[in-house]
């Protein structure tokens, strides 16, 4: 069923009383999605609402969880302040939220694991499941982990792992610089990469590791091209997202620094129309994903197919990322594998839940509730198929893959010991 059939396909089941229950708003099941919807961060938080609006209408359209119940997204505007944060956690539980999802900006999201230990402990009945989709600060799944904390997206290590494991199979990287944002993702993010490239790419030199204020609040990246052409660095490895990474890309692609980017988040849709198409192929930027357009696996599977299309129907942007997928696709299936929306028998219900993702099987590991799953890495270019989209503008660019990084390379060892109701 084509995405923009959905309409048609309620209107098929008002007879058999489906419209009933899409009426009622107190029999959806609520999803409070915290992210910054105002300020520097907005487009980033505002990206993240409507892919889970999509899935969210893509799985109503199926007729919802629990025999027909709808799934809502009520967004809660942090601002990108931690203390708006807390008082948005508290909105929703007053608001008899029972599941809230939040990924950007991994001290928020500590914030979130925090309050909700000490929530749920008190207050049993009224229990909260957080669904992280992209904050990946590797101790949310290590020793900070919850049975109330779900994560969708590879942490920090399994990522900086697996471009360690690709930078020490490129030859033409010898000498590495590194620049990171001074908070606790971007430190994250440091101690990791020199861990794995130790590890798996003993031959490379690092030549510079610095971190950042974090934000925007760097806004002149000259003095930092400068210290990377000095060093003689060949490859800049950058965990930077949002400002900090459009303006470094920008200075690079403007001072004619030859040194490609090894980046987690350099696909952001965000990010890409902050720096655009031609910058991006100037510097070289990789990025580490789930999937991407262009990829055989995305690209031979019909359901992806479809989702994908209707989602650039849906949007007019070119789909980044497949976990907000499976946030909203494997919540239902764990609704509907407990038989209720009761979240700690949810939460337990994710464990080992496995759901099959472009590139293959995604698998909640039962022991700290962390997502595994293979990921590719891919450099941006103007020889693609399929362009890159951002608000039905093409930037004539898109992503080629440079190899696939298999689930059993990013399974790491886990420090968890799970406390559990």
């Amino acid at each position: 069923m084509k995405f923009r059939g959905i309409a048609a396909f309620l209107l098929i089941l008002v007879p058999f009383g489906f419209a009933s229950v899409v009426a009622k708003a107190e029999d959806t099941v609520k999803i409070g999605l915290i992210e910054p919807f105002s300020g520097p961060i907005a487009a980033v938080g505002r990206d993240t609402l409507e892919g889970f609006e999509y899935y969210a209408d893509y799985v109503n359209a199926r007729g919802g969880v629990l025999g027909g119940r709808q799934i809502e997204i009520v967004p809660l505007d942090n601002a990108m302040n931690a203390e708006k944060t807390t008082q948005q956690l508290r909105k929703a539980i007053d608001d008899g939220i029972r599941f809230v999802s939040q990924g950007v900006g991994s001290n928020h999201a500590l914030n979130i694991i925090k309050f909700l230990g000490k929530h749920n402990r008190r207050n049993p009945d009224e229990s909260i499941l957080f669904l992280n989709h992209s904050a990946v600060t590797t101790s949310f799944t290590n020793e900070l982990c919850s049975f109330w904390h779900v994560r969708f997206d590879a942490n920090v290590d399994m990522k900086v792992a697996a471009l360690a494991t690709q930078i020490g199979r490129d030859p033409s990287v010898s000498k590495l610089y590194m620049l990171n944002q001074n908070y606790a993702y971007g430190q994250a993010f440091q101690s990791a990469a020199q861990q794995f490239l130790g590890e798996r790419a003993p031959n490379v030199e690092l030549v510079g590791d610095e971190l950042i204020v974090p934000f925007g609040k760097v806004l002149d990246f000259t003095p930092y091209i400068a210290k990377i052409k000095a060093s003689g660095a060949d490859t800049v490895l950058t965990g930077n997202w949002g400002p900090d990474l459009v303006r470094f890309v920008k200075a690079a692609a403007a001072s004619g620094l030859q040194t490609p980017f090894y980046t987690i988040y350099g696909g952001l849709p965000s990010s890409i129309a902050g720096f655009g198409g031609k910058d991006g192929v100037a510097v070289g930027i990789k990025q580490i994903t789930e999937m991407h357009e262009n990829d055989a696996n995305f690209n031979g599977t019909p359901e992806f197919e479809e989702m994908n299309n209707g989602w650039t129907e849906y949007s007019g942007k070119s789909m980044y990322s497949e976990r907000l997928g499976w946030v909203v696709l494997m919540f239902a299936m764990a609704v509907d594998k407990a038989g209720t929306d009761d979240p700690a028998a949810v939460a337990a219900a994710f464990e080992g839940l496995t759901y099959e993702g472009p590139g293959g099987a995604v698998t909640i590991r039962a022991e700290d509730h962390q997502a595994h799953f293979p990921m590719v890495i891919s450099t941006m270019s103007d020889q693609v198929e399929r362009p890159f989209l951002y608000n039905n503008e093409s930037f004539g660019v898109g992503w080629q893959t440079d190899a696939w990084v298999t689930a059993d390379e990013l399974t790491l060892p886990t420090t968890c010991d799970m406390k559990r109701p």
